[in-house]
């Protein structure tokens, strides 16, 4: 049997404050082993940061409040800024949370982040060093990590429907699978009737029901349809009493 050994555990990121509240030596202010960080796209992160003085020593950050910022890696756009928690503010330790909603947005790139102190009793703002050599900007991924790349969706054509023959089926424009799995999202809007997926070898083949009959009642909920297999070809037959399916997605 082979055994695979994972990791969970809490990193504190040791960063520099300037201390001016005591006399201090200088001679380790910089940090001399800085870390790229690295965010997960799909999950949760907590970064955890140690704050300390040019002596090494914690610094008491009891009236103070820090703002954390992800940019990116040229500094033209500033991608978050979130208000960051402290764990022990006597003993300089404080947190950042990163939703997994906060990275939907973001790209997966190298970037830069930023920490700034304001405090109570003061007016000025001071910078973090979470660099070497008195840096102000670290570096920092953003990865896709649990999940696997997000994929777009593509938006499939629905055909105004005419009924001047007195028909009350139309379809989809045709689309491919998109693998083994395909998702097929629609969303009707106020829709009472019938909806199938429809597969063919051929544009000009034989179509067949790939589900049975999806019934809808006055509804506007989205809803989805999966298909495991591949089909060259596929279309959504459209039954309609009243509404209609205003948007339909594949991926």
């Amino acid at each position: 049997m082979f055994t695979t050994q994972v990791y969970l555990y809490t990193y504190k990121h040791p960063v520099v404050l300037r201390d001016t509240t005591q006399a201090v030596a200088a001679r380790r202010y910089p940090q001399v082993y800085a870390k790229t960080l690295k965010l997960h796209k799909g999950t949760d992160n907590v970064l955890i940061f140690n704050f300390i003085n040019q002596d090494q020593k914690p610094v008491n950050n009891s009236t103070a409040t820090f703002t954390f910022r992800l940019m990116n890696r040229e500094g033209t756009d500033q991608l978050l800024a979130k208000t960051m928690e402290n764990i022990d503010a006597t003993k300089g330790t404080a947190k950042v949370t990163i939703t997994e909603a906060d990275l939907d947005t973001i790209a997966v790139q190298k970037a830069n982040y930023s920490i700034e102190r304001s405090q109570s009793n003061s007016d000025l703002y001071d910078t973090v060093f979470v660099d070497d050599h008195q840096g102000g900007r670290g570096t920092i991924d953003i990865i896709d990590s649990v999940y696997p790349e997000h994929t777009e969706s593509t938006s499939v054509t629905i055909p105004s429907f005419n009924d001047t023959d007195g028909s009350t089926t139309h379809y989809s424009s045709q689309f491919t699978s998109t693998g083994e799995t395909t998702t097929v999202q629609y969303k009707p809007s106020s829709f009472t009737g019938i909806i199938v997926l429809e597969g063919a070898t051929a544009t000009d083949g034989l179509w067949y029901d790939i589900t049975s009959d999806i019934n809808l009642t006055a509804s506007s909920t989205t809803g989805y349809i999966n298909v495991t297999g591949f089909h060259p070809y596929m279309r959504l037959r459209i039954e309609e009493v009243s509404g209609s399916i205003s948007e339909l997605k594949v991926r």
